[in-house]
């Protein structure tokens, strides 16, 4: 009988300590946090399009898919933080297969930031995603995109075609799928997965606690 009791204890009690697990676990992802944290040097390996604001303090990487609605929301959210001091600001292509544009638009940005104008042709793409994304053939529309932006066009198109182009995006790809990333957005702060919805506010406390404030 004693045993007996011993034994249903230490269930009572692992079960106890499974469910505080949880409980914090649950907590944790509330707030945007997640006990995975991968080495930023390799969050940042062949990153291209990067914006920091000073001496960098924080990180943000954004692994995002032009296509995709909610990456074009999680963009609204943390474009922003390229401009607070203190914050480098790292985008990074994850295309997604069910999107039928999302290798050629990733493409398009690339090809605008060998011209000076990535993170331009990256906030347009997202504001026009409704109207391209439906299109059977899009690579007109990216022409007269990377035109308003001021950028040669003979030259986009070369670009846009080019192998150089494609390596990167698929860099980025790999990296991704290295990660076993489950979908787009991800982005970590610091490299930890933080939910969109809470990276400004993780990147807040982290410039606070930081500076001292």
């Amino acid at each position: 009988m004693t045993n007996d009791w011993k034994l249903v204890l230490n269930v009572l009690f692992g079960s106890v300590v499974l469910v505080m697990v949880v409980i914090i676990g649950l907590s944790r992802m509330a707030n945007g946090e997640s006990a995975l944290k991968i080495d930023e040097s390799l969050l940042m390996e062949n990153a291209k399009l990067v914006k920091e604001n000073g001496e960098v303090k924080v990180t943000v990487v954004n692994f995002s898919d032009v296509e995709c609605p909610a990456c074009r929301q999680a963009h609204e959210l943390t474009l922003s933080l390229a401009e607070t001091a203190g914050v480098r600001y790292v985008f990074r292509h994850y295309p997604l297969s069910m999107h039928k544009h999302s290798f050629i638009t990733a493409s398009a940005v690339e090809s605008a930031r060998l011209m000076g104008k990535g993170f331009e042709m990256l906030s347009l793409l997202f504001e026009k995603q409704g109207e391209w994304s439906a299109k059977t053939g899009i690579e007109d529309r990216l022409a007269e995109y990377a035109i308003s932006l001021g950028l040669d066009e003979t030259e986009f198109v070369e670009k846009l075609k080019s192998s150089e182009v494609t390596r990167v995006v698929q860099q980025d790809i790999a990296l991704g799928d290295s990660l076993k990333l489950l979908g787009t957005p991800t982005v970590y702060v610091n490299g930890e997965p933080v939910a969109a919805n809470f990276v400004v506010t993780k990147v807040n406390q982290l410039l606070k606690e930081i500076n001292g404030n």
